[in-house]
């Protein structure tokens, strides 16, 4: 097949992180298995995007207006994929409410003929009550209904996508997965030094930096000897943070390091010894798998829309509340080494058996074989069967 990814924004920040992983390892996998593939996407004149066996075009983006990445434009990616649609059999585009994604695929379905299209939202297409996304939603809302389906990553996902379609949409599941990583960990059990607790996200309310800093504070408070680090790029909450470690004189043990690039995330995870992600409501996070894929023992919000999941193949420690209980989640794994290195090696297991790349390719190809009818019959069918292990 001929198959055509679309994604909103490539940074050397890695700011648009878990859409952007998520394409990469969908791509690469479908590349290994002779399926030719292009990925167009927005970009920031900086960054670099390589993925073995796929054609990566990418185009420089402007901001139109003030509202993050919904006001991010590119009038060459909207010229060139709408000029050349008709050349491929699927069109896959990682869509949220924006001025790249969101225009060139609408144009593309109200042609007379058009691939087939498959919508990927990432848990970001969801009922919201703001002017924006309610003026946004005029577009979205026809997309949703016009495409071929739309891939939701679990069941509370698609009853949020059909809530904002109203009717007339077809949905079927597809979770996240994760390459397969040769090699594990590199923190401080393989070598010397106090053990390592890292946040990777970016710096924004909903991902909750502050409240890591805050936990860190009333272990370090104990005497608990570790060294906290933070990573990702500032989306409004790094000057806080910054305000909070001064005034404790903790900026030799709570470090911010900034951005990585693209890709590079699971290299930063393994030489953790402990990671951290204290988002509310995330959807399907993939630093979590990746961190799990390299055996890195992680806490998560238990607000995230897969922590059941995880609890119940005790892949991961959940926390409920404050600073201090993640502070008691994340003590619990710094003092028993043992403990730290068991969930550690039950991590990768969960994350080799249940989520990796080629499985979730696996449901792709048959997904994009189909046309929209079969798939309305093959969503009731995936209901019935339990595919995907919601």
């Amino acid at each position: 097949m001929r198959i055509a990814h679309v994604l909103t924004y490539v940074s050397a920040d890695g700011a648009y992180g878990g859409p952007l992983a998520v394409m990469v390892a969908q791509c690469r996998e479908l590349a290994a298995r002779g399926h030719h593939v292009e990925v167009f996407a927005g970009w920031d004149g900086v960054a670099t995007l390589e993925i073995p066996g796929v054609t990566v075009h990418l185009f420089r983006i402007f901001r139109a207006v003030p509202m993050g990445f919904s006001g991010l434009v590119s009038p060459a990616l909207f010229r060139e994929l709408t000029g050349r649609a008709r050349q491929f059999d699927v069109l896959h585009v990682h869509l949220s409410r924006d001025l790249i994604a969101a225009p060139t695929v609408l144009a593309t379905l109200l042609r007379k003929r058009s691939p087939r299209v498959y919508l990927q939202t990432h848990g970001m297409v969801k009922p919201d009550a703001r002017p924006k996304a309610r003026v946004f939603d005029l577009a979205i809302r026809p997309i949703l209904r016009r495409s071929t389906s739309v891939l939701a990553l679990t069941t509370a996902d698609a009853d949020r996508v059909a809530a904002v379609a109203k009717g007339g949409v077809s949905i079927v599941e597809l979770p996240n997965g994760v390459p397969a990583q040769e090699h594990g960990r590199t923190g401080t059990e393989n070598g010397a030094g106090v053990p390592e607790v890292l946040f990777l996200a970016r710096l924004q309310p909903r991902k909750r930096v502050q409240l890591f800093a805050e936990a860190a504070a009333l272990l370090l408070a104990e005497g608990l000897k570790a060294r906290f680090a933070i990573v990702g790029p500032d989306e409004g909450d790094l000057a806080e943070l910054r305000r909070f470690v001064d005034s404790r004189g903790l900026a030799d043990a709570i470090v911010y390091e900034g951005a990585i690039p693209p890709g590079t995330a699971p290299d930063r995870l393994r030489s953790a010894d402990v990671y951290v992600l204290p988002s509310l409501n995330e959807p399907f996070p993939m630093t979590v798998l990746e961190a799990m894929s390299v055996g890195v023992p992680t806490v998560i919000s238990a607000t995230c829309l897969i922590a059941e999941r995880l609890r119940e193949h005790e892949a991961v420690v959940l926390f409920d509340g404050g600073a201090a209980a993640l502070a008691e989640a994340i003590r619990g794994l710094l003092v028993d080494p043992v403990a730290r290195q068991a969930l550690g090696e039950r991590a990768r297991t969960v994350a080799e058996r249940y989520f990796t790349a080629g499985a979730v390719v696996d449901l792709l190809e048959h997904y994009y074989s189909m046309g929209r009818d079969q798939l309305r019959t093959d969503e009731r069918q995936l209901a019935r069967d339990g595919v995907g292990e919601r």
